[in-house]
């Protein structure tokens, strides 16, 4: 019993150290520098647009995965007064790892903008959003026609086409967020359709 109980210990000692090395990882990743918000803050406006026109109200949660510093936030609350309950996820936060990560319980909406090009396995979090989404969820991600996805950023490891969501039942509309045309896609999933 005691080595089963020292054993326990080890592993979660383990994971106690890979989480924030982890973390500190994710950190070194959120000093790098970054564009003004509001050269960026197009990314935002879509996704609140998406989730207002899907029904978003006061009495919603959106989790927001990879909240970064949290600018959706900001913008649902400064550009469109938006007064309901804002999760962040985000491994320089707290260490979660997002690979791994799934929602324990089911929420309104969730969020991954500028996320799933950085997953081994973007698949894998879409179908747990879909499992977990009440209501439903956006993304935004590079358009890989337009841009060279893997030579934007060391971390971006997956392009995702347009195809490839729609696939995924995500429905995309080609937006311009980083300086050329149609360079960006945005996308989102409900239980019911909005569009």
């Amino acid at each position: 019993m005691k080595a089963g109980l020292f054993l326990l210990y080890e592993r979660k000692e383990e994971t106690v150290i890979s989480r924030i090395q982890h973390r500190k990882e994710c950190e070194g990743y959120a000093r790098l520098d970054r564009r003004p918000y509001h050269e960026r803050k197009s990314r935002y406006q879509v996704a609140c647009d998406r989730l207002l026109r899907g029904g978003l109200c006061e009495r919603d949660i959106v989790v927001d995965i990879g909240a970064g510093y949290t600018e959706l936030d900001f913008c649902l609350r400064t550009e469109h007064g938006w007064r309901g309950r804002y999760v962040p996820i985000d491994g320089w936060v707290d260490g979660t790892d997002i690979e791994k990560w799934a929602p324990e319980f089911d929420f309104h909406w969730f969020a991954a903008l500028e996320l799933l090009e950085h997953l081994h396995d973007p698949k894998r979090l879409v179908e747990e959003l879909k499992a977990r989404a009440e209501f439903g969820f956006v993304i935004t991600t590079p358009n890989p026609d337009v841009v060279d996805v893997l030579a934007m950023d060391p971390t971006h490891i997956t392009p995702l086409s347009r195809d490839l969501l729609e696939s995924w039942g995500i429905y995309t509309t080609l937006h311009n967020f980083y300086g050329t045309h149609e360079d960006g896609i945005a996308g989102m999933w409900t239980r019911r359709d909005v569009r």
